[in-house]
């Protein structure tokens, strides 16, 4: 029979969330475990079950927050710098992460950006039809530019191109997805109204402050959007109890 693994060694998922909901006050237990979904992550567990964190799991997880926070890096590119040198020498070095931040936000800007994919690609990539693909761009869910016969495509739009794959398992259409796109539209419009007085500002880092500010408002309303929801399903699961 296996011993339990001594508390002293790791951290349970609510004490790991506590610890850094100071530097991420976004940061939820449901956000650890979709980065696990994700393959970011990859907590071992404990006898009874629970998610525990060993000391290298919290490096890998303040970088990949890091990374979000200040870079706006999208899951894609993150997963892909865990891999790096640069990451690994970050760890066995204990580099000072605002270095290695510097690093990977120029390799982003030159590389990781743009991507470029046939038709075929993507429909292969994300297991969708090729019409619901060019419908989807035809709604404005995705964005593209075609070159030498391939569609440039960026990390975001690649980023969405998986989560409407998983959402067409359950029978969601392009005419659903439109909906979400005008609410994205109109969400979106509200945060611009309250950054844009900071990028008229003739302070040489408006920008930037416009852009965390954007970012923090974003996580912010997605998460009491996500409430909203939650709020609206429960009342309607209570009457068919």
């Amino acid at each position: 029979m296996k011993k339990e693994i001594p508390e002293k060694n790791y951290l349970i998922i609510s004490k790991v969330v506590k610890k850094l909901k100071k530097l991420y006050p976004d940061l939820t237990n449901s956000k650890l475990r979709f980065l696990e979904s994700e393959g970011l992550l990859s907590p071992k567990r404990a006898l009874n079950r629970y998610r525990i964190y060993y000391r290298e799991d919290i490096e890998k997880l303040n970088y990949i927050l890091k990374m979000q926070k200040d870079f706006y890096m999208p899951l894609e590119v993150i997963k892909e710098k865990l891999k790096s040198k640069e990451f690994k020498k970050f760890i066995s070095e204990c580099e000072s992460i605002e270095t290695l931040q510097l690093k990977l936000g120029e390799e982003f800007k030159l590389g990781y950006e743009l991507k470029l994919y046939s038709i075929d690609d993507i429909s292969k990539k994300f297991k969708l039809s090729q019409s619901f693909i060019i419908d989807l761009h035809e709604n404005e869910i995705i964005d593209w530019s075609e070159e030498n016969g391939k569609y440039v495509i960026s990390t975001y739009d690649i980023e969405i191109l998986e989560l409407t794959s998983k959402l067409s398992k359950y029978g969601i259409q392009v005419r659903h997805l439109k909906l979400f796109e005008n609410f994205a539209g109109r969400h979106s419009s509200f945060i611009q109204q309250i950054i844009y007085p900071l990028l008229m500002s003739s302070k040489k880092d408006s920008h930037i402050k416009a852009a965390r500010v954007a970012n923090k408002l974003e996580r912010i309303l997605c998460d009491f959007q996500e409430l909203l929801i939650k709020k609206e399903n429960r009342k309607f699961l209570e009457k068919y109890k």
